[in-house]
């Protein structure tokens, strides 16, 4: 198979005359795969301490976690994809918290972990999702006849030997999981780059919109859910609603900038 024309150089480090050293390619990027999310009622409170200004809690006190097995584009097209899986393909894990703001409402996302350096490297230097590296695992549906009632989905995450969180479903019908949630398309982001210089940190918070979005092949069912990290331990669920399994496709582009704000480095107290 025939490797697309090389990138131009310089679209981001690392930067090498060939251009074929970055990390990513640029926008749009495309992707594909399967998802395992848990929908848990939590404390209001605490969810409302995870929101930055001027984001405020959309709904009742509902967070998704969720586990995706995934294939990316990278912004190189869909024959790169193919033809590198070993790039293109990558687990990752969000817990997501509906907010709304001016009358938009979209996801706040934070924590992330993934397994692909280019998902973390272009997550947190582009729009500001707080990815961080783990080591991840979802069940796949039967290769041959895909879910039924009575199989089993399992997301497993975990952190430098620590586990993160467990989820599990035990398919009961088709179909998606019906509690109200806003819709795969608008996610807020808050970037913040250290700048060395000025030393300061400069924190811009985005509207990141979805286009091209394609969910289908839901199950639902009855879950579970274990949360280990202790910065989750806030969002201890009172109450699991259920969870449910898809397939899911989109396409990333641009943001839409919503504030911006520098903010000088703390001083250490040791030093």
């Amino acid at each position: 198979m025939k490797d697309p024309a090389p990138l131009s150089p310089g679209f981001v480090a690392p930067i090498d005359p060939s251009g074929q050293g970055a990390l990513y390619g640029p926008p749009p990027w495309r992707f594909a795969g399967r998802s395992l999310t848990v929908i848990a009622r939590c404390d209001a409170a605490a969810v409302r301490a995870l929101l930055p200004a001027p984001l405020e809690p959309w709904g009742e006190p509902l967070v998704r976690f969720s586990v995706h097995s995934l294939a990316c584009d990278l912004g190189h097209g869909w024959d790169w994809a193919q033809a590198h899986p070993e790039a293109s393909q990558f687990h990752e894990s969000v817990v997501g918290i509906a907010a709304s703001h001016a009358g938009t409402i979209g996801y706040w996302d934070p924590f992330l972990w993934t397994d692909g350096d280019a998902e973390l490297a272009v997550g947190r230097e582009m729009y500001g999702w707080p990815q961080r590296l783990g080591t991840l695992a979802l069940t796949a549906p039967h290769p041959q006849r895909g879910w039924k009632p009575g199989d089993r989905c399992t997301g497993l995450v975990s952190r430098l030997g620590r586990p993160v969180l467990e989820a599990g479903l035990r398919i009961a019908a088709a179909g998606p999981l019906a509690v109200p949630q806003p819709p795969f398309v608008g996610f807020f982001v808050e970037r913040a780059l250290p700048d060395p210089a000025a030393e300061c940190v400069q924190r811009e918070l985005f509207l990141a919109r979805m286009r091209d979005v394609a969910p289908g092949d839901a199950f639902h069912g009855p879950a579970t859910l274990a949360l280990h990290a202790p910065e989750l331990a806030p969002l201890a669920p009172r109450e699991i609603l259920g969870g449910q399994v898809n397939t899911i496709s989109w396409t990333k582009g641009g943001a839409e900038l919503l504030a911006r704000a520098s903010v000088p480095f703390p001083r250490p107290a040791w030093g």
